[in-house]
């Protein structure tokens, strides 16, 4: 799926209800004629087509379409804008997740990250992980699209080869395999060498990666001395564009990849979700805000399948025992709110729909969140909007974000809040 559909309002009177009134909305879009900053009209989140995770990185596929996300937006934005031949400009870029997925198992069977675990006597490499571990992947390692890497998935929906890779490591990190031990796993030759094995990758590949990282795979595409990269493009090669709050106004910011990682110019930030009512409605605020200006805002949940009816999240009445549990990590691609403006008929802003600027503010003031829209990565089989214009995506109702639900842990049980983290550009 290419551009989402905007946001729109939906006039609906409500017997009984309360006007009440929110804090306050966004600010105006700056103007500024700096070449570096570019203004246009709202636009709703700009994402790139739905994937079906096989393994448990989910992390890494939002934080690739996370960087797709942001390239799109640029791209379409400086379409028909004079740039040099050397810039990379395609929208529909593809961003490997494996890329990402190589290198995060390399840091943790090398023990440059902790992610080996041992169970009854069995090694296994952990799956999970963060967006700043994948951004800063990105960052350190470069960015890879995924007909480069695995070119047999490079129009894949869903990763075989990771699935086989993460089997096949396993069964090198126990009794007869090549990193059975700790001295196997300190030799960092040999656990890149054992990675390019499980993978799969072509000679080609291989010899890319020889180059530009080393025998050892410890370089960087920040220390390399090479000037042949092949394939790996380094993240300040892959323009963004990105809002920034400044100064209580929102500019429009031309930048790359790199600039908007950890450590960077534009970094984007972790926001936690506050455990009080107040603190949740400015939270709330603060996320429409950014989506408001096209942001794909990364958002951190708990999943309880009980709680799932086909592509939608909520608590329904009675409250069903706990199903399989996890944690995840999507991208939001548009919300649902109920305007509550005094002296004012209450209003639905429905999710899938056209809006202006003037009701995106209205919403930011007086709304309250219905749900979030995510573009999750479980594969496009479900529409919660029942239209076939967001297949793949996901609602995420209020009731079922801030919960609590029974969280399974082992033997024990305890009540917890499925909204735990939001990640979104600077400022906001």
């Amino acid at each position: 799926m290419t551009t989402m559909l905007g946001r729109g309002w939906m006039v609906a009177v409500l017997v009984g209800a309360q006007a009440m009134s929110c804090a306050p909305g966004t600010e105006p879009t700056e103007e500024n004629n700096n070449p570096d900053f570019v203004s246009d009209e709202v636009t709703d989140v700009s994402h790139t087509i739905v994937k079906n995770q096989t393994i448990g990185n989910c992390w890494a596929y939002a934080t690739a379409t996370w960087a797709e996300s942001l390239h799109r937006r640029w791209a379409e934005a400086n379409a028909t804008t004079s740039i040099s031949a050397t810039t990379y400009r395609n929208a529909e870029i593809n961003i490997s997740e494996s890329w990402i997925t190589f290198w995060d198992w390399y840091g943790k069977v090398s023990g440059t990250a902790t992610g080996v675990t041992t169970t009854n006597g069995r090694s296994e490499v952990s799956t999970g992980g963060w967006w700043d571990s994948g951004s800063d992947t990105l960052r350190r390692r470069g960015v890879v699209f995924e007909a480069d890497f695995i070119p047999e998935e490079a129009n894949a929906q869903s990763s075989q080869r990771q699935r086989s890779a993460l089997a096949a490591l396993n069964t090198e990190l126990n009794m007869g395999g090549r990193l059975a031990t700790a001295a196997d796993r300190a030799d960092r030759t040999k656990v890149f060498t054992v990675l390019m094995d499980v993978w799969q990758l072509n000679e080609g590949v291989r010899s890319t990666m020889l180059r530009v990282y080393g025998a050892t795979g410890s370089g960087t595409v920040l220390s390399s001395t090479t000037t042949d990269l092949g394939f790996v493009r380094k993240a300040r090669d892959i323009r963004v564009r990105t809002p920034v709050l400044r100064s209580g106004r929102v500019v429009m910011q031309d930048t790359n990849l790199e600039a908007v990682t950890p450590g960077g110019t534009y970094a984007w930030r972790n926001a936690s979700y506050s455990t009080y009512t107040s603190g949740q409605t400015s939270f709330h605020q603060r996320v429409m805000r950014a989506l408001n200006e096209g942001a794909p805002v990364l958002i951190s949940w708990l999943v309880d399948f009980n709680l799932r009816q086909g592509a939608v999240f909520s608590i329904p009445m009675p409250v069903p025992a706990p199903g399989r549990q996890g944690g995840h990590l999507t991208v939001l691609e548009d919300y649902e709110v109920t305007v509550r403006q005094p002296g004012q008929p209450e209003r639905i802003l429905r999710a899938g729909e056209m809006a202006t600027r003037a009701d995106m503010d209205l919403a930011v003031r007086f709304g309250s969140i219905n749900f979030y829209r995510i573009k999750n990565s479980w594969g496009t089989g479900l529409d919660p909007s029942m239209t076939g214009n967001f297949m793949g995506y996901y609602d995420l109702h209020l009731n079922y974000l801030n919960g609590p639900i029974r969280w399974t842990e082992g033997m024990s049980t305890r009540d917890r809040t499925p909204l735990s983290t939001v990640v979104m550009p600077p400022g906001f």
